[in-house]
């Protein structure tokens, strides 16, 4: 497949993504996954989150988000989410899970961005039952927030549900959509508003989980509840 045929009904599942709150985008089988995963894995050493590290950088302008797919999100933004800042205001990471890894699974949160792209790379396969890091996300779970302190409040709220037992309750009264990612399509999701967490891989996984996570547009100040966190997070 082209590139450019990659995003040849983009118009029509952004439409979905205004709609539903969240979209499917096609495979990343065109790729070389493997390959690439083993270049961010190698310059990662060792850690669980690494901020735009050079492979990674290389293979989103090979995917050409920021011609196709950037420009497009920051219009509905300013269109119909009220957002008044940079269309550079963007955050990519490379999440990396060890199997076995127990810290990083059911940590239940809301993005401070406004769209959340997660990209899979490198998924375990999911044999004999094994959990493979399959995330879970319930899309319009809450109002946009209309304030800083809003967003805070409502962020410390949700962490009750940051737990198995958490998701459990609060998919009682919520949709739940779970993505084990096997098939290798990115997800995208208006990130503010979908309350989402993963699984744990399991210890019995023959590999790490390895996720690329783009997130556009923060629109809390400089400073903001966001930008702290993320601060703390690469230090």
């Amino acid at each position: 497949m082209e590139i450019d045929n990659y995003w040849i009904d983009i118009d029509k599942r952004l439409e979905e993504l205004v709609n539903n709150g969240f979209v499917k985008l096609p495979s990343l089988k065109i790729f070389q996954l493997d390959d690439l995963a083993d270049k961010i894995n190698a310059e990662m050493n060792g850690s669980t989150f690494v901020e735009l590290c050079s492979s990674h950088n290389l293979f989103l302008q090979q995917l050409c988000i920021d011609q196709n797919l950037t420009p497009k999100l920051h219009q509905i933004a300013r269109n119909i989410l009220g957002y008044r800042g940079e269309i550079s205001n963007q955050y990519h990471i490379a999440r990396r899970v060890e199997a076995g890894n127990t810290k990083e699974m059911f940590r239940a949160h809301f993005d401070s961005h406004l769209f959340t792209l997660v990209l899979p790379i490198k998924i375990p396969k999911p044999n004999d039952g094994k959990v493979t890091g399959d995330l879970i996300y319930f899309p319009k779970a809450r109002k946009e927030p209309k304030s800083e302190i809003g967003n805070f409040i409502g962020k410390i709220s949700y962490k009750r549900f940051a737990s198995k037992s958490g998701i459990d309750k609060f998919s009682e009264s919520h949709h739940k959509l779970t993505d084990d990612f096997q098939d290798y399509k990115p997800l995208l999701f208006i990130g503010n508003t979908t309350l989402h967490t993963n699984k744990m891989v399991s210890s019995e996984c023959e590999s790490y989980r390895l996720t690329l996570l783009a997130h556009f547009f923060d629109p809390s100040p400089k400073y903001g509840l966001g930008g702290v966190l993320r601060l703390l997070r690469n230090r």
